[in-house]
């Protein structure tokens, strides 16, 4: 469940003001509104929630070798976790392989079964035709119902070449 509360009054500090972890998923967003009506640049939206988020996705959405068709990555996190950006409504972009390195994320073959890291990064770096490379992030993306989503967005590129284009920092 998203909530979302929209307060008219002063609220000095507001970025540093965390949403309530007494619901499974809250969100809150933080803003200063201008005498003209308009939103300021200091922007902040807030995830919090009792319950653990997970994204899964097929590895062969984002890499080429066919050894990856078979493979899917788990990525879980608390909602106080997510690197939203202030002023942004995404977070930043980080490399899969780091993720996986640092057991950040999984990766589960077509049974369910867990692939060891060392598995999975030995592929990465001798796969054919180079080294392949991906880079995830979070978002709050608006669904065709209208209604705010979490989202795990993922990209066959470097998280570095990803943050270095300027349509896709934010």
């Amino acid at each position: 469940m998203l909530r979302a509360y929209k307060a008219l009054r002063p609220a000095a500090g507001f970025l540093v003001d965390e949403p309530p972890t007494t619901h499974s998923l809250t969100a809150e967003l933080f803003a200063t509104v201008k005498s003209d009506g308009r939103i300021g640049e200091h922007t902040r939206l807030a995830v919090g929630g009792r319950d653990l988020l997970e994204g899964e996705f097929q590895l062969g959405l984002l890499f080429d070798d066919p050894q990856f068709q078979k493979w899917s990555i788990v990525i879980q996190r608390r909602p106080l976790d997510l690197d939203l950006r202030r002023g942004l409504l995404s977070g930043g972009w980080h490399n899969l392989s780091d993720w996986v390195a640092s057991r950040d994320a999984s990766v589960i073959d077509a049974d369910g079964a867990g692939v060891s890291a060392a598995s999975f990064l030995k592929l990465v770096h001798e796969a054919d035709g180079g080294p392949e490379a991906a880079a995830v992030r979070w978002a709050v993306v608006l669904s065709d119902c209208a209604k705010l989503q979490l989202q795990l967005q993922g990209m066959p590129a470097t998280a570095a070449t990803l943050s270095g284009k300027p349509a896709l920092k934010r």
